[in-house]
């Protein structure tokens, strides 16, 4: 397996990789690289520049990753209060990035398991020079099978996420561990939630000889367990040897906030502070509130009216809409469709 090349320890710069992710770095355009590759470059770390000069092709792989965590942290949080709501301009997920709260723990995650998961299946692509798709499983695995084809190189995507997106964060206090936990979370469910493929070879299409490799999920079973983890995150706080011998590195770990639950796993979202209720507008917590937003009026679930609307009551419409149907296939090669009207009605919070 190929490594990253990578540079000396240390922590510098003050952003954490969320904080990175602004829509006015995001690359979305390999014929524009050089036209915005230095604005790009100006919120990162001095190692996470390097880490790019380092691994040509790796900046639209961290890029996209970026992309595909904001979209799917939105998909997993459309029926709820918070709906993973984002901005222009330097900091993409707003003030919910320098809380503690649960929110903050699943944006660190799942943007760190996107930055794993684009660069892992990057090397498998060929679109980073330095890695390739991991070679080491080779041989029998079993009595009819053996390892071989293009696995995903999820070992190097975790290196490289660890460099990359850890050295985004700095300090030495409670936020800065939930930070770093939360990072590791979100790489271990990529490579916890990854899956052997095969292919049969044999005459006639018979399956007496099977190849496999590793392929990782696909980012939205990562969104689905991240998502459950943090409904079931665990509350911590600093850890207490009680011990006056105890050395700095030995205080710096975390623990249940609750003496009677056992410790969070390397799998499990952690947070510090209660999450805002997230119900009406807050200039100073960061909070758009849910007025206006599309709600199930006979749903019971956290989409329901009543529970998405706080209580407050909601509105009732009527939209025309105007949608292609009945389509048909003319060969070759023309869709003829007709245009339907019908009537939605759409409930949204007061």
């Amino acid at each position: 397996m190929s490594s990253p090349k990578l540079p000396g320890s240390g922590l510098p710069g003050p952003r954490g990789i969320v904080n990175v992710a602004s829509s006015t770095n995001l690359l979305t355009d390999s014929k524009s690289l050089q036209l915005v590759l230095e604005p790009s470059l100006q919120l990162l770390s001095r190692k996470q520049r390097r880490l790019i000069r380092q691994n040509p092709g790796i900046l639209h792989s961290v890029s996209g990753g970026l992309q595909s965590a904001v979209r799917e942290c939105k998909w997993q949080f459309r029926n709820r209060r918070w709906n993973c709501p984002t901005a222009s301009g330097p900091h993409l997920f707003g003030k919910i990035v320098n809380r503690g709260c649960r929110e903050t723990a699943f944006i660190f995650a799942i943007t760190s398991a996107g930055v794993t998961h684009s660069v892992a299946r990057s090397c498998s692509e060929g679109s980073i020079e330095s890695c390739t798709c991991d070679y080491r499983r080779r041989g029998p695995g079993g009595p009819d099978w053996h390892w071989g084809g293009c696995s995903d190189n999820i070992d190097f995507g975790r290196l490289f996420g660890r460099e990359f997106v850890d050295s985004g964060e700095k300090g030495r206090d409670l936020r800065f561990l939930m930070n770093l936990h939360n990072n590791e979370a979100g790489r271990t469910t990529v490579f916890s939630e990854m899956r052997q493929e095969c292919k049969c070879h044999g005459m006639s299409g018979s399956c007496t000889v099977r190849t496999c490799w590793m392929r990782l999920p696909t980012l939205r079973a990562v969104g689905d367990v991240l998502r459950d983890r943090f409904d079931g995150a665990s509350r911590v706080l600093y850890g207490n040897r009680g011990s006056n011998r105890a050395s700095r590195a030995e205080l710096l770990r975390l623990e249940p906030e609750d003496p009677a639950h056992k410790p969070p796993s390397p799998h499990d979202l952690v947070y510090f502070e209660k999450s805002p209720n997230f119900c009406t507008y807050s200039g100073r917590l960061g909070t758009a509130g849910t007025a206006g937003r599309a709600c199930n009026s006979s749903s019971p679930a956290l989409d329901g009216c009543e529970l998405l609307c706080c209580g407050r009551g909601h509105r009732t419409r009527t939209q025309r809409v105007t949608e292609r149907c009945n389509c048909t296939f003319h060969w070759c090669c023309h869709v003829s469709c007709r245009n339907c009207t019908h009537t939605r009605v759409l409930h949204e919070c007061l």
